[in-house]
């Protein structure tokens, strides 16, 4: 699935950053922008449906060029990328940054130790002498890691860098198996096809030959509710651990009227964790509820 997407194109005469916007929304809600201070090198930006993506334009050394950017909320919410894709080169886009991931949520074919050992062998050498390579996390915890572990494989200035992390344990879930793998790819010494939107999982299986077996195609919606679960989940127990008590207090004090308590404890909005996943919460409350769908 495609988890980052960036592009930039000059709008036609006349048009700007407004026409981008207008343009986008057919293929995905952009919902309430913001605007902020410039940004990689553009005079003007704004954020756009609470962190799905941003977007940059101004400056006379830009000469008319949009930025648009969609991270994996943003990503989540496109509605038809064969559209999208046809739609960016009919009007001549250039794709700045693509990612690209896997998930395995069973963590069965990929996980930290299957990538050590292929980082170790000749998995990750594409053509070339083996990449440099980082790791951030609790690594010294090894399999008992519960803050989740980030094997990183190349430079991401040499516009193409891989990363394989324990995703269910980066959201909170401790004992979670969930693995991840993604790689980015940057417009840096080198040409970012449109087909890569419509084909992903064709370009991720040869990124590396370690990736050759990956041909499944994904679901991004079981991908968005499995990391949404995980987050709710942590929110739940985070609000337990810090307001039961004064909940249990609150009953006996308002002779156990649920009703009231929860009315003196609602707040508008949801909790930050949640905020990726909102788009999708909204459309369907029911997918957080494990009961309803499913542990899995």
């Amino acid at each position: 699935m495609i988890d980052a997407l960036a592009f930039s194109l000059v709008p036609p005469e006349e048009n700007s950053y407004v026409w981008l916007i207008k343009q986008m929304g057919q293929f995905l809600e952009i919902g309430p922008i913001e605007q902020r201070r410039g940004l990689f090198g553009f005079r003007y930006s704004a954020r756009f449906g609470d962190g799905a993506g941003m977007i940059a334009w101004g400056g006379d050394s830009q000469r008319g060029r949009v930025y648009f950017s969609l991270m994996g909320q943003g990503c989540s919410m496109v509605k038809n990328w064969s559209e999208l894709a046809n739609w960016l080169e009919a009007n001549r886009a250039t794709i700045k940054r693509a990612d690209v991931a896997y998930d395995d949520f069973e963590g069965k074919l990929v996980n930290i130790a299957w990538a050590v050992e292929q980082y170790k062998g000749d998995g990750f050498n594409a053509g070339g002498r083996k990449p440099t390579h980082s790791v951030f996390g609790d690594w010294l915890e090894g399999d008992a890691s519960t803050k989740g572990r980030t094997l990183g494989i190349g430079n991401r200035a040499s516009g193409k860098y891989a990363r394989i992390y324990e995703k269910g344990k980066q959201l909170g879930e401790g004992t979670s198996p969930w693995t991840r793998i993604e790689v980015e790819w940057r417009a840096q010494d080198r040409f970012i096809p449109f087909d890569i939107l419509t084909r992903p999982g064709h370009y991720l299986a040869g990124a590396y030959p370690c990736l050759e077996f990956l041909t499944e195609e994904q679901s991004t919606i079981k991908t968005v509710a499995k990391a949404g679960q995980i987050a709710y989940d942590t929110a739940v127990e985070n609000a337990k651990r810090h307001c039961g008590k004064t909940v249990t207090l609150m009953l006996d004090v308002l002779g156990g009227d649920y009703g009231e308590v929860v009315n003196s404890l609602m707040r508008p909005g949801y909790p930050a964790r949640i905020d990726p996943y909102t788009y999708h919460v909204k459309q369907n409350p029911a997918m957080l509820d494990r009961q309803l769908v499913g542990a899995s």
